[in-house]
């Protein structure tokens, strides 16, 4: 870097400070490092300007040559390694908390809390862990509290401290939630919120056993498992950010999730009627006339897929005709649509129950890609019963619903009496399925919207599937190691918070390169990002890749360097809290 004086064309000379460099062509060039000013106006303010800005450049320019000057290490082969020293970091930590702080402003809502916590620990510290270690190195509380001394930052807190500011973390929660949110349209602008993902699934505890007045019960398993579970219903937005989250105990059913979780996001609703309005896209499993009677009198709209197989007899034969169906060139895609009513029962203000008719959009397709894959799942469903007609438990096992096409026969083979019920294949009901192999079917408030909207904004629910598959695989969300109400709700806290940093990294990176990577390699990246201690307070770093490059670029830290001192590490941590340049 050196000083410029320019003179002007108005006589007067102008200080810049400028760096040179060379081109691909072996051409000098330079760029502007700063803008100084007038020479006679910073007389002003400094008795020799030139002087002083020069004495300022010479002492960056050292600093830097002292930067890059090479590194000695005398390693001796008879030397012990230290117990005492820490001899990792983990600096893949700074580019998730730079979403932590820059994108979603968590450190300036706790900030704002300091005055009024009344506590002798840092929340907003302990969560920068919690939330690392989710993101790479999933553990319980005390794994991560034990992996402390790995993270790039000082943790200064006991593990009594962690489990105590789970109750900190419960109770500031939703209004968290809300400032990642509003933090999120500041620094990004408005999200995408006129068509929402929900959807639900459960996830099971270390624990056996309930707790009677809590979240932890037993219930309906999706992973057919015997534990006590919990239910969580997740909201994304249109490009698949998440925007909030609801637990419900482990015995509530699915469709009683959706509403509660709606109004935990402050969305639409009677009594909010000057929110946005949402079509609300979900599966099957929510698709009752309590849900669709509530979006359409909250001023909403919904998207939902409907059951071919448990479909009422008259749309089930108008799905499964062959007529009115427009079908693509290689026949591999077929479409019909049709604009019907939908009986749905809504409370009046006595609270007792009325009928009414609502027009619905009716959607029905096929699909050869859905037919083949139908015909492959029933092929494990089937193997499933006819297991467990050779082990002789058909009976529990479709009554946990783990087989689905066995039935009972009560029969004598020799006479034919009735004696004693006899299991064998539901031959019948396979054939049955079978012909609704490939059909799907989706009914909409949206009368207006062409066919091929209401399809693709259904297939948008695939973001909300992966999304939990990365909560519960890379995040490894469960089991949960925690049994009290509020550890529980912290627990998904920091899980959600861990996700948010997820999509949006995903999201990024898909944006820079036009090619968006899995969460499991977004989170086996960032964990091979550690430095290892050499003498001298120095570190060595011997990783990086196209994605690290893109996730640093994209948040404008320089993680490339192979060789950093401590001093070093300190001051990209302390980058990451400024914003984004």
């Amino acid at each position: 870097m050196h000083l410029r004086k320019q003179k002007r064309t108005n006589g007067r000379i102008y200080l810049s400070v400028v760096e040179n460099y060379r081109t691909p062509e072996g051409k000098t060039r330079s760029h502007y490092i700063r803008s100084l000013g007038y020479l006679d106006e910073l007389e002003k303010s400094y008795p020799d300007p030139v002087a002083h800005f020069q004495e300022e450049i010479d002492k960056q320019n050292a600093q830097k040559k002292a930067e890059n000057a090479p590194v000695v290490v005398n390693l001796s082969p008879l030397k012990k390694i230290d117990k005492r020293n820490v001899s990792q970091i983990d600096m893949g930590a700074a580019i998730p908390l730079a979403y932590f702080y820059r994108d979603l402003g968590v450190w300036s809502f706790f900030e704002r809390k300091r005055s009024a916590r009344k506590v002798d620990f840092d929340p907003c510290r302990i969560l920068e862990l919690l939330v690392w270690n989710r993101l790479c190195n999933p553990q319980s509380k005390k794994g991560a509290w034990v992996r402390r001394e790995r993270f790039p930052k000082k943790c200064k807190f006991s593990l009594s401290d962690i489990y105590r500011s789970l109750d900190y973390f419960d109770t500031y929660s939703q209004a968290l939630i809300d400032h990642m949110n509003h933090s999120l349209e500041t620094i990004r602008g408005p999200r995408d919120k006129r068509r929402l993902y929900f959807d639900v699934t459960n996830y099971y505890f270390e624990m056996d056993g309930e707790d009677t007045q809590g979240l932890r019960k037993k219930g309906v398993s999706k992973e057919h498992r015997p534990e006590a579970i919990v239910q969580m219903g997740l909201l994304i937005d249109a490009e698949g950010i998440p925007l909030d989250f609801e637990l419900f105990s482990g015995n509530t059913t699915d469709p009683l999730t959706l509403l509660p979780t709606m109004k935990k996001a402050n969305l639409r609703r009677k009594d909010n009627p000057e929110g946005e309005r949402v079509v609300v896209v979900a599966d099957k499993g929510l698709n009752t006339s309590t849900n669709i009677a509530a979006c359409i009198l909250d001023g909403n709209g919904y998207i939902f897929s409907q059951s071919v197989r448990k479909a009422p007899k008259n749309l089930k034969r108008w799905v499964l005709s062959d007529e009115g169906y427009e079908t693509n060139p290689d026949q591999t895609f077929k479409l019909k649509e049709r604009v019907s009513t939908k009986t749905v029962y809504i409370e009046d203000e006595s609270g007792s129950k009325k009928k009414v008719e609502v027009p619905v959009k009716e959607v029905a397709f096929w699909s050869r890609e859905y037919f083949i894959r139908s015909r492959e799942q029933r092929k494990c469903v089937i193997e499933k019963s006819k297991a467990a007609l050779e082990r002789g438990d058909a009976a529990s096992a479709l009554a946990r619903s783990s087989v689905r096409y066995t039935k009972p026969t009560p029969l004598a083979p020799e006479t034919g009496e009735v004696t004693k019920t006899v299991w064998s294949l539901d031959e019948e009901k396979i054939e049955q399925d079978e012909q609704m192999d490939g059909y799907y079917c989706i009914v909409t408030s949206e009368i207006d919207w062409d066919a091929h909207d209401v399809i693709d904004s259904y297939r948008g629910l695939s973001r909300i599937e992966e999304s939990f598959r990365v909560l519960k695989s890379t995040l490894d969300a469960r089991p949960i190691f925690v049994w009290t109400t509020p550890h529980i709700r912290a627990h998904f806290l920091i899980c959600y918070i861990a996700l948010m940093i997820m999509r949006l990294m995903q999201k990024d990176v898909e944006h820079l390169t036009g090619k968006r990577p899995s969460a499991d390699s977004v989170s086996a990246a960032l964990k091979e990002m550690v430095g290892h201690r050499l003498e001298r307070n120095l570190w060595y770093f011997d990783y990086r890749s196209d994605l690290t490059d893109s996730l640093s670029k994209v948040q404008g830290i320089d993680l490339s360097r192979q060789i950093m001192t401590k001093a070093q590490i300190r001051k990209v941590m302390s980058e990451v809290k400024k914003p984004r340049t």
